[in-house]
This record gives structure tokens, C-alpha cells and sequence, in this order.
């Protein structure tokens, strides 16, 4: 099957699920084609099966003030003609839905059915306007079939649309390679902090795109009262806009000695491995992806219960306590960091809910079950 695929190439959760898909669609066979600024970091280097046509962000000038939609759409035309493309799989409705709107009105009856798969920030805040909202909406319902990765954005998309009850949304899970993200040591930790003696250091982690949404400073106030109580580090793993402010805010609490900033590390699982505990305090999260991967690695995820997170971590995934708790995630922190044999126990635990619910083959076979559905409707999967 040929599958056109628009994502964000950043770091973030949509930019991993769209590259961990290529990766594992292409080594069963398939042909995928991403459309986008650049492959995504974990598609770095593309394997066999997996093509990107590059689109600029920007290009000077702009002709008739066409933009970044405009292009995606242009280039999806081109690849549609110049292959049989079978299914236009976009991740987020703006931009790739839009872009994908435009190219199959250009395309008409030789259009590829389109999938949006809906992420966080598709759904409108309560504050948006009612163009926004009709502008998505109106992209949802042009779509041929529409996914979420949880039921709680699935149910939030649908209320915040406002999309009719007849319509589906179908909920498929993201995945994790539970392979690749497996339980491991402390190694990696040698490179990125000071020498010292581990024996008695805990080891708390967190890995996002340093967006406001991920509240990176309940993750300091949580990891500085442990630290009070206890020996321990704090592994910081990505990139974003709030890096800034959290570096600044490392000098001025006197923690550089004890924070490390890994950067948009390629290689993620050797560093959550080395962890003790993982933190997510996010605001909201639309289905928990780094926690899922922590929990494949062994371990257990100190977290928000917002949107989809209850849905992956559970109580035998790790703690969850309302978004702003922070007294109530330090008081499970340290509860766990201070009994190990009940961290022991989470931690098996954790790794065995991620492969007994979240494993690769098992919903790689339901997004294949869904592009054969959309190429052709009359065959039963």
C-alpha cells in the first residue's frame, strides 16, 4: 500500500506517532511518503520503504501570498499523480488537513480517501473563537475517517466541534517498541553529570517539547523538595520554549550541579532507562506518549490525571494526582523513591501493561485493518 503522510517533523508527540507509523508500516511492506518540512528526528536516517518530498517552511517571497498549506497541498497533487497513492494520512487538521482539502479538491474524483488523526491542539480551547471552531470542524467533517489516540480527546473533539454523534471517531492507542524501550542501567548518566558515587541517588526523569503545557516548573518544585529529603538528579530530555526559563530557573534554585539538559536526544530509551522515577505534571495530555515509553522502560510515572494519561498509566503504570498537586506528587515521589521494593513492584508492573496493551504489532494491525477499510469500503477487514 502507498501512504501519503503529513506530520510535524519537530519534536513532540504527534512528529514521534507519525515516525514511529512510517517506520513500522514500511517494514511490513509498505510504501510511505512523508510530506513535510523534514522526516521526523526518530526517521533519521529514512529506512527502506520510507520517502520524504520535502516542503520549505518558507520560500522568499511568497508567491500571491501562498504559504506553508498552499505548498504542503501543491506537492501533495504532485505525489498523488506521479504515484497511486492509496490513503493521505494527516496528523493534526491544521495544517495537514487543510493541505490535504485542498489537494483532493484539485485531484476530484481521483482523490485518496484522507484519515486525520486528531492530536492535543486540534481540539479549540474554550476560549476560541467560533471561526476556529467552525474552521476545524468543517475539516473533521470533510475527512473520510477521523482517529484519536485516546477516548478522552476522542470525547473532548466531540464536544468542542461540536461533531454529531453518528460520526466516529475511531480510538487507536499509540504504540511503543517495547524492544527498544527496555529496562537498563545507569550508564548512560556517566556523560552527562558530574562523577559521584550512584548507590544512593535517585534518578527522576522527564522528556517533552518544553511547551507551558508540560509546566516544566512543577517539575523543578517537585524534583527540588525531594532533593531537600534525599541524594538525587534530575535528567531533562528535549527541547522547546520554555527551555530558557527552566535553565534560568536551574541557576537561580542552585541545582546545575544536579540537572542535566540531554537536548532532542536521538536516542531516548538508554536515558529513560536509567531512571528511577518518571514525571509528566502536564496540564493536559492527549493521550501520554513519554510515559508510556517510561513505563516500557521499568518505570513507574509520577503524573497529571488529565485527558488520555489515566487511560495509559493507570494504577499499575505508576501515581496519578490532579495537574498543580505538587505536595501530593513530591509526597508519591519520595514514597516510592524511599520504599524500593514497592518501586520494584510498579516498575514490573508498568513494563507489563505497556506489552500486554500498548505493543507495536497489536495496533499496527488495527491502523492496517483501517487503510484497507478506506481503500476499499466493501471488503470486510
Amino acid at each position: 500500500m502507498n501512504v501519503a503522510v503529513l506530520c510535524f517533523h519537530a519534536l513532540g508527540g504527534s512528529g514521534v506517532v507519525a515516525g514511529e507509523l512510517s517506520r513500522e508500516l514500511a517494514a511490513r511492506g509498505h510504501r510511505v511518503h512523508v510530506v513535510a518540512a523534514a522526516l521526523p528526528g526518530r526517521l533519521e536516517p529514512p529506512p527502506p520503504g520510507v520517502t520524504l518530498h520535502a516542503v520549505a517552511l518558507s520560500a522568499p517571497p511568497p508567491v500571491n501570498g501562498q504559504g506553508f498549506t498552499f505548498s504542503l497541498a501543491a506537492r501533495l497533487v504532485d505525489l498523488a499523480r506521479a504515484e497511486r497513492i492509496d490513503v493521505i494520512h494527516a496528523h493534526y487538521a491544521v495544517p495537514h488537513a487543510a493541505a490535504a482539502a485542498l489537494a483532493r479538491s484539485a485531484l476530484g474524483a481521483h482523490a485518496p480517501p484522507l484519515l486525520l488523526t486528531l492530536h492535543g491542539t486540534d481540539v479549540p480551547p474554550p476560549d476560541a473563537s467560533a471561526g476556529h471552531v467552525a474552521l476545524v470542524r468543517g475539516l473533521a467533517l470533510q475527512a473520510t475517517a477521523l482517529t484519536a489516540p485516546s477516548g478522552a480527546l476522542a470525547a473532548l473533539a466531540r464536544d468542542r466541534l461540536q461533531l454529531p454523534s453518528t460520526l466516529p471517531i475511531e480510538v487507536i492507542p499509540n504504540f511503543v517498541d517495547t524492544a527498544r524501550f527496555r529496562p537498563g542501567d545507569r550508564g548512560p548518566l556517566a556523560a552527562l553529570f558530574p562523577p559521584r558515587d550512584w548507590t544512593d541517588v535517585a534518578v527522576l526523569g522527564h522528556a517533552s517539547n518544553f511547551r507551558p503545557v508540560k509546566r516544566l516548573m512543577d517539575v523543578l518544585g517537585i524534583f527540588a523538595h525531594v532533593r531537600r529529603r534525599r541524594a538525587a538528579v534530575l535528567l531533562l530530555a528535549g527541547d522547546g520554549p520554555e527551555r530558557p526559563r527552566v535553565e534560568g530557573e536551574v541557576r537561580r534554585l542552585g541545582l546545575s550541579g544536579d540537572v542535566a539538559f540531554a537536548g532532542a536526544v536521538r536516542d531516548l530509551p538508554p536515558l529513560l532507562a536509567a531512571c528511577d522515577l518518571f514525571l509528566l505534571p502536564s496540564a493536559h495530555e492527549s493521550f501520554g506518549l513519554a510515559a508510556l515509553e517510561a513505563m516500557s522502560c521499568g518505570v513507574p510515572v509520577v503524573a497529571s490525571r488529565v485527558g488520555g494519561l489515566p487511560e495509559v498509566v493507570d494504577d499499575d503504570g505508576g501515581v496519578l494526582l490532579p495537574a498543580g498537586d505538587l505536595d501530593g506528587m513530591t509526597a508519591a515521589a519520595l514514597r516510592l523513591l524511599d520504599d524500593g521494593a514497592a518501586r520494584a513492584t510498579l516498575s514490573r508492573s508498568a513494563r507489563q501493561r505497556a506489552i500486554r496493551l500498548f505493543q507495536a504489532a497489536p495496533v499496527l494491525a488495527r491502523w492496517e485493518a483501517l487503510y484497507r477499510r478506506l481503500v476499499s469500503p466493501e471488503v470486510p477487514t
